[in-house]
C-alpha cells in the first residue's frame, strides 16, 4: 500500500467517484482499516447530498427553449403520420368480417361455437361477442414510441454532479481556511503558554538563589585526584611559622620539598623556611623553623630541592600563595 496520506480532498473525490482505479482501490483499503475515515466519508456524502438538493434551478436560455419546442413539434408530426398509416389496416379488417359465416347470408354450421347466431371475435388477447345489432367493439389505438431524449434529459444528471463538484471544491477551500486559522490559534496559544512557563521558571530560579534554606554543594570529578594544597600561618614580629600541606605528590628519591618566605618589596631575596617530605597520604608539616624576626612576608612558595635543601629556590615554584 502507498504511504501517501489520505486527505479530506481524497474523500470528496472518492465520494464523487472521480478517482483513478488505483487511487480508489488504495482509498477503499484505507477505509477498511480506519473507522475514523469511514465516519468522515459518511459526513462527506451527507454534505454532497445537501449541496446537490440546495442547488438553485436556472431557467433555460431562449436558444435552448427554441430547440426544445422544435423537438416537440417533430415528435407530434411523427405521431400523426403513424396514426394515418394505421387507418387503412383497420378498414381492411372491417371488410374481412363480412366474409364470416352468417354475415353473408350463409347458414351457420352447428357446433361452431356461436351463441345466438353471433360469432365470438378474438382481438388483442380478449374475446368479445358482437351485439345483436351487428356492431363490433373494436379497439383503436396506436402505441406511442419510446420517448426521445432531449437536451435537458442528457444534461440534467451531469448538471447536478457539476454543481455538487463545484460546491465540494468551495467547501474544501473553506475547510482549508478554517484549518489554517486553527493552526494559527494553536501556535499563538503555544507561544503564550511558553512565555508563561518561562516567567514561572525565572521566578523559581530567583527564589532558589535568594532563599536562606537552600543547600549549596561543590561537585568535582570523582576520578580526578585532589589538588595539592597548603596553609601557612606566620607571625612576623616573632618569626613564628606553622605550615600544613595536603594531597602532596610523592617525591622522587633523594628529593625534598622546601618552603620559602618571600619578603615584601622588590629586590629582596627569598628566605629558606624549612624542608619536608609528605607521608603516604600526602600530608606534611613545618612547625616553627628558624626565621629572622620582623620580616614582613609578601608570599610563600614551595619548590623541589635535593636532600638537605638549598639557599636559593630552584624553579619552577610548585606551590605559591598570597
Amino acid at each position: 500500500m502507498s504511504n501517501t496520506p489520505v486527505t479530506a480532498e481524497d474523500l470528496y473525490l472518492y465520494a464523487m467517484q472521480l478517482l483513478d482505479p488505483e487511487e480508489q482501490t488504495r482509498l477503499e483499503n484505507f477505509l477498511l482499516q480506519s473507522p475514523e475515515a469511514r465516519a468522515e466519508l459518511a459526513n462527506v456524502r451527507g454534505d454532497l447530498a445537501l449541496l446537490a438538493m440546495s442547488a438553485e434551478q436556472q431557467a433555460p436560455s431562449p436558444l435552448t427553449r427554441q430547440r426544445l419546442l422544435k423537438q416537440v413539434a417533430r415528435e407530434k408530426k411523427s405521431l400523426t403520420s403513424e396514426r394515418s398509416a394505421a387507418a387503412p389496416a383497420a378498414q381492411t379488417a372491417v371488410h374481412g368480417i363480412a366474409a364470416l359465416p352468417g354475415l353473408a347470408g350463409e347458414p351457420i354450421p352447428a357446433g361452431s361455437g356461436l351463441r345466438n347466431g353471433l360469432m365470438p371475435i378474438q382481438q388483442d388477447g380478449d374475446t368479445y361477442t358482437p351485439s345483436s345489432d351487428g356492431t363490433l367493439p373494436f379497439r383503436s389505438y396506436v402505441e406511442d414510441e419510446a420517448p426521445r431524449k432531449n437536451v435537458f434529459a442528457v444534461l440534467t444528471p451531469w448538471a447536478g454532479w457539476a454543481v455538487a463538484a463545484g460546491m465540494a471544491v468551495g467547501v474544501w477551500n473553506l475547510y482549508h481556511r478554517v484549518q489554517v486559522m486553527q493552526d494559527q490559534v494553536s501556535f499563538s496559544n503555544a507561544k503564550a503558554s511558553k512565555a508563561t512557563e518561562s516567567s514561572a521558571k525565572a521566578l523559581a530560579v530567583m527564589e532558589t538563589l535568594r532563599s536562606g534554606a537552600s543547600q549549596r554543594f561543590t561537585l568535582t570529578k570523582t576520578s580526578t585526584p585532589p589538588l595539592p594544597s597548603a596553609r601557612v600561618t606566620y607571625l612576623a614580629e616573632n618569626g613564628s611559622l606553622l605550615f600544613q600541606g595536603n594531597n602532596l605528590e610523592q617525591l622522587p628519591p633523594y628529593k625534598t620539598y622546601e618552603l620559602w618566605l618571600i619578603p615584601i618589596g622588590e629586590g629582596r631575596q627569598p628566605i629558606p623556611a624549612g624542608t619536608f617530605k609528605p607521608d603516604e597520604r600526602g600530608y606534611a608539616s613545618v612547625i616553627l623553623p628558624e626565621l629572622p624576626k620582623g620580616v614582613v612576608a609578601g608570599t610563600f612558595g614551595v619548590t623541589m630541592e635535593d636532600d638537605g635543601g638549598a639557599q636559593t629556590p630552584t624553579l619552577p615554584i610548585l606551590l605559591i600563595g598570597s
